[in-house]
């Protein structure tokens, strides 16, 4: 598949929903964390932008990580981090595409056939081997008719859903430590676990839940001029991201329903984050 260089130009604008085969509204990937480790990696579709005048989706990536070695009581403590921009897409046709050093490079290509192949987005080592397709099919998940294409016997790529190994698509004939499977996939109108994931999407497996991914609340949600935030008692640092990852207000605040200023944003989709232990919440603003 050919790459396209473009100049990047981030124009942020909310859509109420996307191209049904890939980011509907709700869209949202979780993937165990990766050999000898707790926890897991959760990519969410936040909003669209433009990049070089052509519409693209924004996914975000929220990870809870425990370090389980050695043994107990020598656990680590769940290890939170979030990047508001941790993949941009983008589709045309069958095609899904990834930004990249200011390139589109295929990522998934749901229309391929028995014997296409096509190789690891944005890859230029000659020894990385190409993805080949062994077999295809259609599936219903939900009443919803998806298209599959297997590249293993144990690795499948899913319309709308991607692949069940790992939402990056790795060079297949190397080693690549990383997220080891998908638990689910989820948007508003399908719920998919993969693997024989058999536990909740967001398990720690034997740390406190509740306190590695708690919830912000956020309201008025969507709002205008001020938002007011519902956190446990204390001081805390509320930091406000817009569509391309940037910064744009970041200050202390104190209480636990304290408001925060947005007059002076323009409106768009951010993302409030509160400290580094809960989980950062999707704001519009009108």
């Amino acid at each position: 598949m050919p790459r396209t260089s473009l100049l990047l130009l981030f124009t942020l604008f909310a859509l109420a929903g996307n191209a049904q085969s890939w980011c509907p509204p709700g869209a949202t990937w979780t993937y165990n964390a990766g050999m000898y480790l707790h926890g897991y990696h959760q990519l969410t579709y936040v909003g669209d932008t433009l990049i070089g005048g052509e519409q693209a989706q924004v996914i975000d990536q929220y990870s809870a990580i425990q370090f389980p070695l050695p043994d107990p009581p020598y656990w680590t403590g769940p290890q939170i981090n979030y990047s508001p921009v941790a993949m941009i897409t983008r589709t045309e046709d069958d095609v899904v595409s990834l930004w990249q050093d200011n390139q589109w490079d295929t990522l998934y290509w749901f229309g391929a056939s028995i014997g296409d192949h096509w190789y690891a987005p944005h890859v230029t080592d000659t020894t990385c081997a190409p993805f080949v397709v062994q077999d295809t099919g259609t599936t219903v998940i939900d009443g919803v008719p998806l298209r599959w294409i297997e590249l293993e016997s144990w690795y499948r790529v899913y319309e709308r859903i991607g692949s069940t190994w790992d939402m990056m698509m790795f060079c297949p004939n190397w080693l690549i430590d990383g997220p080891t499977g998908m638990r689910c996939y989820n948007d508003d109108q399908i719920t998919f676990s993969a693997n024989g994931w058999e536990y909740g999407c967001n398990s720690m497996a034997g740390i406190g839940d509740a306190e590695a991914a708690r919830d912000l609340l956020i309201h008025p949600n969507p709002g205008s001029d001020h938002i007011i935030l519902s956190l446990p008692a204390g001081l805390h640092t509320a930091t406000l991201f817009d569509a391309t990852g940037r910064i744009v207000q970041d200050e202390h605040v104190n209480g636990e329903q304290p408001t925060i200023s947005t007059a002076h944003l323009p409106a768009g989709v951010y993302l409030v984050r509160v400290d580094e232990g809960l989980r950062p919440v999707r704001w519009v603003k009108e």
